[in-house]
């Protein structure tokens, strides 16, 4: 008895899973037939970080800064290795990139490489807790212009942090997260949707 209940139980956990799978797919396919139109501009959380604690409390920090990334956090083997997977995704996809930027912190930049194989650093995509709450408010909204006046023909891709996104969005993404946005021309832009990493890993591992 104890044996069928637990059976039920497991049975119903997968069953769970496959529909939050069916249902993520579905969605992940409506933002991709938008972005199929290009003019789009995607918001990107960088890849998974390496959070070792070290002997100076400095080194790996979030906050830090170093151009050379020897003390700044970077990019985990888990972290590189999802990069590879969304990289093979947007190929799959064929889905049309216009230009790659990224904030000048290492994790950001090395995103960029592993997935588009390029990319160009942007202060404004630069972490928000670095600044003083008046050039991170200022930053922010310079930002919101880049989005809503962008008019290019293909998609645009900007990698950055957690915070800044929250700041534009108010939306929490997890690694390699993006949003996706139409921009309306100034300041303004529309939130078409969020395209979770998770829901491309498991639609990759339910695949035969």
């Amino acid at each position: 008895m104890k044996n069928s209940r637990k059976n039920y139980a497991v049975r119903g956990i997968v069953a769970t899973m496959m529909c939050l799978v069916i249902n993520n797919s579905f969605a992940n396919k409506g933002i991709l037939s938008k972005l199929a139109e290009g003019g789009k501009v995607i918001v990107m959380r960088h890849a998974a970080t390496n959070n070792a604690a070290t002997n100076n409390s400095s080194v790996n920090s979030s906050l830090v800064r170093d151009p050379q990334c020897q003390k700044e956090r970077t990019l985990s083997a888990k972290g590189k290795a999802d990069a590879k997977i969304l990289s093979q995704y947007f190929k799959l996809k064929q889905i049309l990139i216009a230009s790659v930027l990224h904030s000048p912190f290492c994790r950001t930049s090395d995103t960029a490489q592993i997935v588009f194989n390029r990319g160009k650093a942007a202060n404004y995509l630069s972490l928000l807790q670095v600044l003083t709450a008046t050039k991170a408010k200022q930053q922010s909204k310079q930002l919101t212009k880049i989005i809503g006046s962008y008019t290019g023909k293909g998609n645009l891709i900007l990698i950055t942090h957690r915070p800044n996104i929250s700041a534009i969005a108010f939306d929490q993404l997890g690694f390699l997260d993006f949003l996706v946005l139409q921009p309306k021309g100034g300041a303004e832009y529309e939130e078409i949707g969020i395209i979770r990493f998770s829901s491309i890993q498991n639609v990759q591992q339910s695949s035969p």
